[in-house]
């Protein structure tokens, strides 16, 4: 081989992993844009992202009750439409709070508690007073129920219940007047989340919340404290967190996180990014190969295999709107490697293009790519198929003479003339 040869080998790798990259884009711009019209309609259907329920207080000066009971029961679902999924849910909502005992004499006591602001719908909304029922028309104002208690000496309790709906979080706020959260963005998050809390201090003095899922994986939102003292425990069909508090000062939130289905556009765009990776370790282990086999591949070689590789991605890019990731990732596998192998397979044998080029292809392309599946493991995937290939590159190019494999091959000579002919 040549270092012109090597240099055109370069350009190839180059401009191929130009065209991954703009392939990435087009494939985000086009998830993006689909979210961006189809949100709209999805919050209409099954709720906003990220309801807020507030912590009540008492009174003018917005104490804290004496003690706060609240259980949460989610019931998640994944929506598809329009070939972008929505992670929904349905939460019954049932909370205790205890208010002090005052004196006959005094005014009487009120709690006010906020229902979700952004909720588009409250149902089964219920209110009681010491177990007995009151008509909810009588305290609702708006958003807010400003509930009364008599000053007869005793504690009282109230008790707020009520079902809505929503989609990817739901969030406890112990802290009072908080400022509202950032926009969300076409995917429903909120831009920001993890920015410290703001709002007034909360003095949280007996503090208990159960909150059980129709899930198992469970996760908590950022800036969000998880179950406290215990981790959360598996239940009949899903997950049980709770969160005990006493006596604690604290701006803190409590939440639940829902699961999402991957979008398969965002997935098909991280496979284009990765692509130049995966044909960087193929071209390595290629090039290596035929050097020690002095296998006499062409820079054109090179090329066509390259495209061999993209139309994996390209074809990946429009079949995942078509029909499941899954299916169209091993559909797209299998037209690359036939591909690439039917082409190599009538250039050096089918020996060469089976155990040597298919294989490769296996690992660095297939493998690669199908690694974006095992959610928090590719870059360690990645990492460790990075690390065996140069152990064996290393072990077996070691004894190479690298200046005899790019030296230029020496001119021939030119013929003698022929004689002249008598």
């Amino acid at each position: 081989m040549t270092g012109f040869r090597f240099f055109l080998i370069i350009l190839i790798f180059t401009m191929v992993g130009v065209a991954w990259l703009a392939l990435g884009g087009t494939i985000e711009w086009r998830t993006y844009d689909r979210t961006e019209s189809l949100s709209a309609e999805a919050e209409a259907k099954w709720g906003p992202s990220g309801l807020v329920q507030a912590a009540p207080y008492v009174g003018a000066g917005g104490a804290d009750p004496d003690r706060s009971e609240i259980k949460v029961q989610f019931n998640h679902n994944s929506r598809y439409m329009g070939l972008i999924w929505f992670s929904t849910y349905t939460v019954d909502f049932s909370g205790t709070y205890a208010l002090p005992a005052r004196t006959s004499g005094e005014s009487p006591e009120r709690l006010v508690f906020e229902l979700p602001g952004n909720a588009h719908a409250i149902e089964n909304l219920g209110l009681a007073v010491d177990s007995q029922a009151l008509d909810v028309a009588t305290v609702k104002n708006g958003n807010k129920l400003t509930v009364s208690v008599p000053s007869d000496g005793k504690p009282h309790t109230v008790i707020v219940s009520y079902r809505t709906q929503g989609r990817d979080r739901w969030i406890y706020d112990l802290a009072h007047e908080r400022e509202p959260a950032p926009p969300a963005t076409s995917r429903g998050r909120h831009a920001g989340e993890d920015l410290p809390a703001a709002g007034q201090t909360a003095l949280v003095k007996q503090f208990d919340l159960t909150a059980v899922t129709n899930f198992a994986d469970i996760d908590y939102p950022k800036g969000c404290v998880s179950p406290t003292p215990n981790p959360a425990a598996p239940v009949a069909g899903g997950m049980k967190a709770e969160w005990h508090f006493e006596n604690r000062s604290t701006r803190e939130r409590i939440g639940v996180e829902m699961p999402a289905v991957p979008e398969a556009g965002a997935v098909a765009a991280r496979m284009s990014y990765l692509a130049p990776v995966s044909l960087f370790f193929f071209f390595t282990v290629l090039v290596t190969i035929v050097i020690l086999k002095k296998i006499p591949l062409h820079p054109m070689h090179y090329l066509l295999i390259s495209a061999g590789f993209f139309a994996f991605h390209i074809l990946m890019a429009y079949l995942v709107d078509k029909i499941d990731i899954e299916y169209a990732f091993w559909i797209c596998a299998g037209v690359s490697v036939f591909l690439v192998v039917s082409y190599i397979r009538l250039v050096a044998g089918a020996k060469f293009a089976l155990l040597y080029v298919g294989l490769a292809q296996l690992v660095y392309l297939i493998g690669f790519s199908y690694a974006f599946f095992w959610k928090g493991w590719t870059g360690l995937t990645v990492v460790i198929v990075a690390i065996i290939t140069l152990f064996v590159l290393m072990q077996a190019t070691g004894r190479l003479d690298w200046n005899a494999v790019f030296r230029k091959p020496a001119v021939a000579p030119p013929a003698p003339p022929a004689p002249p002919k008598s």
